[in-house]
């Protein structure tokens, strides 16, 4: 008997979210591209429109044949191809090489769920171009000199045991030295807190909306902030410093894109910290690190929160696909 399953409903979150990510992500690089005066990155950016373009076009193919609505995502009006430079060329490469890290994690964590075999066929296809975007853009970053390293540590001398839960807080209020994978979360989410101040300051300076502006403010504080707790737990354990992520803003104030993709953009930002920010947490052995992380990730959370607000009230928050409310069809009037 041949068997035609429905989407699952894990099915059309994965579709849905991607299609809304990716039709930002094409706006955004598409601005780029306009702007780029950088040779060496023309490959990698009209590779990242490609792959962008796919996903779009792929879910909105599985969503016509299963007659699901299509998402309004982001579309032409949310860019201003004209608009005059806002960024660096090298942040450029540092944003495809950060979001393509993101599109295949997310790729690749979603298979999981994904139960039909076409499904997961796109996942995997997804997962597979954007982790080759990720490398060409790390092997270009490389060339350029301008791939940030995590900090180097000494080289281990023999494997041991731990033979004292001083591992845990240290000994007479010193901390012992962070581990490997301690020192691995914290460079990631200092990267994400620089890219995402990068972002969000460039956005306060070209927002349309007073409440905006003011809130991409407020976002640049907190990432700063957020880059300071961490930058200080490296000098204090005597860690090298990693070289300054390129942060170059220009003076224009000719938005580039929507307030609505700007606001989408910041809540993927700290959606993606908050993530990174609880995997540090279960990594993290060191007790006053788990208290950073808690103490950061709740003011992520709020902040998040209030930008959900802010979309809303503009009617700028499209509504994920959900259940049937089956009270308000009780209700109904007849």
């Amino acid at each position: 008997m041949e068997h035609n399953p429905k989407l699952v409903s894990s099915e059309v979150a994965a579709l849905w979210s991607a299609y809304m990510q990716n039709s930002m992500v094409y706006c955004i690089i598409q601005h780029f591209g306009s702007v780029n005066e950088d040779a060496d990155a023309t490959d990698i950016i009209q590779t990242a429109l490609s792959n962008c373009l796919y996903v779009v076009n792929e879910v909105k193919q599985i969503f016509e044949k299963e007659h699901h609505a299509i998402p309004i995502g982001f579309t032409q009006e949310d860019v201003n191809i004209k608009a005059g430079r806002l960024y660096s060329d090298l942040f450029t490469l540092r944003y495809i090489k950060y979001m393509a890290a993101a599109g295949t994690a997310a790729s690749a964590a979603l298979l999981e769920v994904l139960a039909r075999n076409d499904i997961r066929e796109f996942f995997s296809n997804t997962s597979e171009m954007f982790m080759k975007l990720y490398n060409d853009a790390c092997d270009l970053l490389l060339k350029k000199g301008a791939f940030v390293r995590s900090p180097t540590i000494a080289p281990m001398e023999k494997a041991e045991y731990l033979q004292s839960e001083s591992f845990l807080s240290g000994l007479m209020g010193k901390h012992r030295p962070l581990t490997a994978i301690e020192l691995a979360h914290i460079s990631k989410n200092t990267e994400t807190n620089s890219i995402g101040r990068t972002f969000v300051a460039g956005f306060s300076q070209t927002a349309k909306s007073p409440e905006v502006r003011k809130f991409m403010e407020r976002g640049t504080e907190i990432a700063s902030k957020h880059e300071t707790v961490f930058r200080q737990i490296l000098i204090e354990d005597g860690v090298p410093m990693p070289s300054t992520w390129d942060s170059t803003i220009s003076q224009s104030i000719d938005a580039p894109f929507s307030d609505k993709l700007m606001l989408f953009q910041t809540s993927s930002l700290t959606a993606i910290s908050v993530a990174g920010y609880g995997a540090a947490i279960g990594a993290s052995l060191r007790k006053d690190l788990g208290g950073h992380y808690t103490r950061l990730v709740t003011e992520i959370l709020q902040y998040a929160n209030d930008g959900i607000k802010l979309m809303i009230e503009n009617r700028w928050m499209e509504q994920p696909p959900q259940n049937v409310d089956r009270e308000a069809l009780r209700n109904r009037k007849v």
